[in-house]
């Protein structure tokens, strides 16, 4: 009959298992530490990495020892590493799917092609490293192609009552309005990401809606515009026009 010892889980499989765990702790902690100032994004970025090439390489070297039919204590400790490895893996596949928010690669949107908002305040509050403002013709025809539902909002609301419903609605979504002006409709804000606290400034601007009056009233109705710009990187992922459309629906269902 076999010894304890016979059926225990080789050193080499245990460790292997433990720097699975260590990997998928590490997995958050690379954002988190970001987040809370603990070391720079960058750093974060590359600890995420290490996260996600770590584990993949754990799956390959599980797989293939699983493959040689190893005694029952190694064969649940590598088991054990995979399932550990496995939270990483998702998330490179998720990197790695190509939906049309990755493939797009910019982090500029807006409801306006033709005239977008116009930062003011965010100039000095973005910093000098950050990614530029300019709204340039090729990330028009890039949002054209892969954000086309992203566009303005009518409201049957006098720009003085959008106006205050658009602050109100942007401190509910949980940002934190810098500048604004009630006399030229503008609004600024910046949102920080819960995950490595990535900042992504967004401006409204609120205009009468030319030739449209309510009801008969003589009351101008609206337009709500926005834009939403990240500080740093090349692709947002989306985030940007989900941010957009975010916040036109709950400008919109509050009036419900």
């Amino acid at each position: 009959m076999p010894t304890e010892a016979t059926n225990g889980p080789s050193k080499g499989a245990l460790r292997i298992r433990n720097l699975a765990i260590v990997l998928l702790v590490l997995l958050p902690l690379s954002a988190l530490g970001s987040r809370f100032g603990l070391w720079p994004f960058t750093v974060g970025l590359l600890l995420l990495a290490i996260a996600m090439l770590g584990s993949l390489l754990i799956q390959i070297i599980t797989a293939i020892w699983l493959f040689r039919k190893p005694a029952a204590g190694t064969k649940t400790a590598l088991r054990y590493a995979s399932l550990f490895a496995l939270p990483p893996l998702v998330l490179v596949a998720a990197f790695m799917r190509g939906d049309d928010a990755t493939k797009a690669g910019i982090h500029n949107i807006t409801t306006d092609y033709n005239n977008p908002p116009q930062f003011v305040a965010a100039v000095k509050q973005r910093g000098e490293n950050s990614n530029p403002l300019a709204y340039t013709p090729e990330i028009a025809a890039i949002q054209k192609e892969f954000f086309p539902e992203v566009a303005s909002l009518n409201s049957e609301l006098t720009p003085a009552e959008a106006f205050a419903r658009a602050v109100t609605t942007a401190e509910t979504m949980g940002w934190v309005i810098y500048a604004q002006d009630e006399t030229t409709g503008r609004i600024e804000a910046v949102e920080t990401t819960f995950w490595f606290g990535f900042k992504d400034d967004i401006v409204i601007r609120i205009n009468s809606a030319e030739g449209e009056e309510d009801g008969g009233t003589g009351e101008t109705r609206s337009i709500i515009d926005l834009r939403s710009v990240s500080r740093v990187g090349r692709s947002d992922l989306g985030a940007n026009a989900k941010r957009i459309m975010s916040f036109q629906t709950l400008f919109a269902d509050s009036n419900k």
